[in-house]
């Protein structure tokens, strides 16, 4: 857990080190709580420790407070960050790489109720507004771009732009 905290903190900082400063980025960031909150849950959850009902009111805390829910049961490797805090939603199931960003207003869900959620590689980065439904593989080295709904697989190296609509009329 530790190993995957200091990975994350190291996140705030361009020479990947933790000093005073980026420490304390870290901390004041609602992103970091969140993803703190997440680590702390998902290792009792791993190490098959009671955390009920302790965790259902802190990760109600945080929801309330930070916009961001992350389900203990989330599988997230290391160097997760939160670009960015609220309406951030992750789905229980949600697989995320290592070195991954998340910026605000991100959902990452099932099909409307049933069904598991994304699995996403390695520095993939999810920018705002995006939405990524379903149980899609996203690959390593992806960029989603802002507000883009993404509900097939990505290959590796890839940047998803933009979502094409479709506009019917309507009959009165």
């Amino acid at each position: 857990m530790f190993e995957n905290v200091k990975s994350d903190i190291r996140r705030f900082d361009s020479m990947n080190k933790i000093t005073l400063r980026v420490l304390a980025r870290g901390v004041l960031s609602q992103g970091f709580q969140a993803i703190i909150v997440y680590r702390f849950f998902h290792w009792l959850l791993i190490q098959r420790l009671p955390g009920q009902p302790f965790r259902f009111f802190v990760e109600r805390f945080i929801e309330v407070t930070t916009g961001i829910s992350i389900p203990a049961a989330c599988k997230i490797g290391k160097g997760f960050r939160i670009h960015h805090f609220g309406g951030i939603i992750l789905h229980p199931t949600v697989e995320i790489g290592e070195n991954c960003t998340v910026y605000h207003h991100v959902t990452i869900g099932d099909r409307g109720g049933y069904g598991n959620a994304a699995k996403i590689g390695d520095n993939v980065m999810i920018g705002v507004g995006a939405k990524i439904i379903g149980d899609v593989v996203i690959g390593n080295n992806c960029k989603i771009g802002a507000n883009t709904v993404v509900d097939e697989d990505v290959s590796d190296n890839s940047i998803v732009i933009g979502y094409k609509c479709e506009i019917k009329e309507m009959s009165l």
